[in-house]
């Protein structure tokens, strides 16, 4: 086990500007030797901490929605430090869009891209004031949450936050600002059990490696790609047996897109236009299947019975049929 001297303590107090604990549990700091600072506090594990000028980031799944749907993530704060607060505190927080452009230049490498959140999404007003009772340390609110029409599966948005004051003491220095990073997933998201058929016209020797664990990855309102964890570490392909060896079909990747009551009503590759070569791979709903996903009483996934073709340079080479038979939210 790595030790950790008096020196490297040390070293790590001046690193945090001595203004609070650090969030990662296995370096927290002592707080009975940590002054008093109000800060916010853990939203689940930090998704990223304070870097580069950067506020810590909180990642918030919001589970799985359609438009007019409501959800809700808790915002908490805390007086950090020994003592308990020796009066009812004010927190005020209020959104500071400015810290937005900060992270995503300090995490450029990560090819961070975080926005605001689109109109509606956000109920809660701001600036929003808790009150962290005398004897007390902590505090929360609750943010809610609706679903837009015009939400975009595909954008990376952020809800920027900062105390922007406190009643008693100071406000941290590296952990007064927060990013709440929100995920939403749309309603045919989730982990499957795949069993099926597959049938290459090209080869006989090529077969189907069924059943498999597949997650339906939400791309947009009403579209899922085929995402296998089995597949070089977990990747966005299709493998099969090559006459006894595991193999994939480069650059395809089946992708659903659904209606509202859960019919596939087509079917394309999830590469596609970057697979542009000689063998071009698309991807052809078979409209002879049933291509319907079924939910439960809870409107969660149940069922998905699917055919569909693999086409390459034009002509169908794979004929595929398959069912998904819900296993839980993925991870």
């Amino acid at each position: 086990m790595k030790k950790i001297t008096i020196f490297s303590v040390f070293v790590l107090l001046l690193s945090l500007g001595l203004t609070s604990c650090l969030k990662d549990e296995s370096l927290t700091l002592d707080t009975n030797k940590s002054n008093n600072v109000t800060e916010f506090a853990n939203t689940g594990t930090p998704a990223a901490l304070p870097s580069g000028g950067a506020a810590v980031r909180f990642a918030i799944d919001l589970g799985s929605l359609k438009s007019g749907d409501t959800a809700s993530f808790n915002v908490n704060v805390d007086y950090a430090g020994h003592d308990m607060a020796p009066q009812d505190i004010k927190v005020t927080i209020d959104i500071d869009e400015s810290l937005l452009a900060t992270y995503n230049e300090a995490h450029a490498a990560d090819e961070a891209n975080y926005e605001m959140p689109v109109s509606g999404l956000i109920q809660s007003t701001f600036p929003l004031t808790l009150t962290i009772p005398k004897g007390k340390q902590y505090a929360q609110s609750v943010i809610k949450v609706k679903l837009p029409a015009n939400y975009d599966f595909n954008a990376s948005y952020a809800l920027p936050l900062k105390i922007s004051s406190t009643s008693v003491g100071e406000v941290s220095g590296n952990f007064g600002e927060a990013l709440y990073s929100l995920n939403v997933r749309n309603i045919f998201d989730g982990r499957f059990t795949v069993t099926g058929t597959f049938v290459d016209l090209t080869n006989a020797s090529f077969h189907d490696v069924y059943p498999k664990t597949i997650d339906l990855v939400t791309t947009g309102a009403f579209t899922n790609a085929y995402w296998d964890k089995d597949l070089n570490g977990g990747t966005f392909g299709y493998r099969f047996d090559a006459d006894g060896s595991g193999s994939y079909f480069g650059n395809f990747d089946p992708v659903f897109k659904f209606d509202n009551e859960g019919t596939v009503v087509s079917v394309s590759n999830y590469y596609g236009d970057a697979n542009s070569n000689s063998s071009h791979r698309d991807a052809q709903l078979d409209p002879d299947g049933v291509n319907k996903l079924t939910f439960d009483e809870n409107g969660v996934p149940k069922e998905l019975n699917v055919s569909y073709f693999m086409l390459q340079s034009g002509a169908i080479r794979l004929k595929i049929t398959e069912k998904f038979v819900y296993q839980e939210p993925r991870p």
